[in-house]
């Protein structure tokens, strides 16, 4: 029986469907880099974003300084523009095919190439603007020591600290441009990602599931969404071949949850492109 004569609207959707969580599991070591990169950067940008308070722009210091050690392990500004060229021919090639949706790949080379010529504008690697800034070096030398970060083993930071608001939110806004920018062009090939999956219900017999990986697509990363209102989640071990998914009872005291004996419902997204 047909309730509505039109397709629901967006916000109508909204309210008729459960709330969603997705769990994301990156497939390789670069989309791996990337999603770290956004987490801490969208960390660091929720601390001083709106009326920040001064222990916000202490966690913002923290996040900076785990996002130097990040990019000191790695060049990862180089690491973005080899994954925006293999994504630009991978783009080029499915406009090939007869079925391509050409005005959805000429949007992604626009943006691919827009973040490609901002990111050889940066000079040198990522981080590399904070290697000598004494401030920044006396806080890196402490803060992997508990409660490092303090205003009696460094009294510049006392002095910081004692600044008003917004002279410490521009300081740290300045210092984390170099990274919102690699973020945003790592965030684009992340969304890319995403945007190319597909979809499949499928069903865990007694909480568990196995599946192998098409050998003729790489894949970057997979999705398992569930209703936000159970009171499981997927533990994932996924290799080139193959993965495995196991829901667990969240039971927050429990040493190890316990496996979900009964039949989940689930929806899995693989993702690439």
């Amino acid at each position: 029986m047909m309730i509505y004569a039109q397709p629901l609207s967006e916000n109508i959707r909204r309210i008729s469907e459960p709330h969603m969580i997705g769990y994301e599991q990156p497939l390789n070591e670069k989309i791996r880099l990337f999603m770290r990169l956004e987490l801490l950067t969208a960390r660091f940008q929720y601390h001083i974003s709106t009326d920040p308070k001064p222990e916000d722009t202490v966690a913002a210091l923290h996040l900076l300084l785990d996002l130097y050690n990040l990019s000191a392990r790695l060049d990862v500004k180089s690491e973005i523009l080899k994954e925006i060229d293999r994504m630009g021919q991978s783009a080029r090639l499915l406009m090939r095919r007869e079925n391509a949706d050409a005005v959805r790949l000429d949007a992604v080379l626009e943006k691919l190439n827009y973040h490609s010529d901002v990111l050889y504008q940066q000079r040198g690697q990522l981080g590399q603007h904070l290697k000598n800034h004494m401030f920044f070096n006396s806080l890196r030398q402490r803060s992997t020591l508990p409660g490092g970060l303090n205003g009696f083993d460094i009294p510049l930071f006392h002095y910081w600290q004692e600044q008003a608001i917004n002279v410490r939110v521009d300081d740290l806004r300045e210092w984390i441009e170099p990274y919102v920018t690699a973020n945003a062009a790592a965030r684009e090939l992340l969304n890319t990602v995403r945007d190319f999956g597909e979809r499949h219900e499928e069903v865990a017999k007694e909480g568990f599931y196995q599946s192998m990986l098409e050998a003729r697509k790489t894949y970057q990363m997979m999705r398992v969404e569930l209703p936000s209102t159970v009171d499981y989640y997927p533990e994932i071990s996924a290799g080139k071949q193959r993965f495995t998914l196991r829901f667990v009872n969240a039971d927050m005291l429990a040493e190890r949850g316990k496996q979900n004996q009964k039949d989940v419902h689930f929806t899995l997204v693989l993702c690439s492109f």
